[in-house]
């Protein structure tokens, strides 16, 4: 009797040190998967969306073991994704995927919550893929996944994949838990670098359309003016010439008053295009207003300047401007060329007036001149 009672001893005292070595084991694990979350928090600080994204899947990917992690930005009922980050494939992004290969994404989009699959061979989200690679004899390698989303504001969600090959044990609901507070804990960082970031972008729109003319899509007066203030600047500092060109499109009322004003803006669009088509990629191309229009030539003197404008202004007069999609016209500019430096010239309303002058003097003398 006495020799049971001390095996059943025994036998409690082993399962007792086996719970407790496992209870240690759980707790070593809870505290490292603390810290790092902790170290995630500290080092995600103000980085963009792209350095978190990259950051989180790399951690995710080494705590649990993953063959593949990446982020995927899409929202619910979308037909298609941006992958904006891969742990496998560090250097791509913004790659866009067809979401229907994906099921656990979709339904972590519509549901809002974590799908775990911890076998592909066996859920019946796959059975459509699973009947496809079949067909294709494609061989898949990877075994368990999960999709956990999170929102990147009102309007936008994205979802985190995690995947495992079949070489590794699958995804049980502790890697999920561990994983969710992971993505959690960067959520907000996620939230604050996008806001920032759109809230940038939007900022440099307005200040784009502020220095865009909307008719041609070229600079408009205002930034016209603040780029010449800088390349003249340019100049007294390195001493390299500045030209400009003043280009007047001759008789311009007589296209609108004929044609209407919705033909007139069509050739205004037109001559952009050929202007524009016409510089190098150091040169600027901006509308004057109505139909003048201005090309600032950045190291190029008065003889450089001249010979560009009468090969520009025979480019002109030689084009056919088709309007109302049908009916082409001709029509001919009269350029003045301005140089910087030049004597009396010594800001950009001089540099102006210069250019207005020679204009004038080439509409005076026929139009369809360049005068200088």
């Amino acid at each position: 009797m006495q020799s049971e009672t001390d095996n059943e001893v025994q036998a409690l005292r082993s399962a007792l040190r086996m719970a407790e070595s496992e209870l240690q084991r759980f707790r070593d694990e809870e505290e490292s998967r603390r810290q790092l979350v902790e170290v995630l928090n500290e080092v995600m600080g103000n980085l963009p969306t792209e350095e978190i994204f990259h950051l989180l899947v790399r951690r995710l990917a080494r705590a649990l073991n993953l063959s593949h992690a990446s982020v995927i930005l899409a929202n619910p009922g979308d037909r298609t994704g941006i992958v904006a980050t891969a742990f496998e494939q560090p250097h791509l992004h913004d790659l866009e995927i067809e979401l229907d290969k994906y099921p656990e994404v979709v339904s972590a989009l519509n549901g809002g919550i974590p799908v775990l699959i911890p076998d592909l061979e066996f859920c019946p989200l796959y059975i459509p893929l699973r009947e496809k690679w079949a067909r294709e004899s494609t061989r898949v390698t990877i075994r368990s996944v999960m999709a956990l989303p999170f929102p990147l504001d009102e309007g936008k969600m994205g979802v985190f994949l995690l995947r495992r090959t079949v070489e590794v044990p699958k995804f049980e609901t502790a890697d999920v838990q561990f994983a969710e507070t992971v993505v959690k804990s960067g959520a907000p960082a996620i939230q604050r670098a996008y806001a920032l970031e759109t809230t940038r972008a939007d900022n440099h729109r307005l200040e784009a359309l502020a220095q865009t003319d909307p008719l041609t899509q070229l600079v408009n007066r205002r930034a016209l003016t603040i780029r010449l203030v800088t390349e003249m600047e340019r100049v007294r500092r390195y001493n390299a010439p500045l030209a400009m060109l003043l280009i007047d499109l001759d008789h311009f009322k007589l296209v609108n008053d004929t044609y209407g004003h919705l033909a007139g803006d069509d050739v205004l669009f037109a001559v952009a295009s050929i202007l524009q088509r016409a510089v190098r990629s150091v040169d600027l191309v901006a509308r004057y207003g109505g139909e003048e229009f201005v090309i600032v030539l950045p190291e190029t003197g008065k003889q450089g300047a001249v010979a560009f404008a009468e090969r520009l202004r025979d480019r002109l007069a030689s084009n056919r401007f088709t309007i109302a999609g049908r009916q082409d016209i001709r029509v001919t500019a009269s350029i003045g060329v301005a140089t910087y430096p030049s004597p009396g010239l010594d800001s950009v309303e001089d540099l102006f007036r210069a250019a207005d002058s020679a204009l004038y003097r080439a509409k005076g003398s026929g139009r369809n001149l360049v005068c200088g």
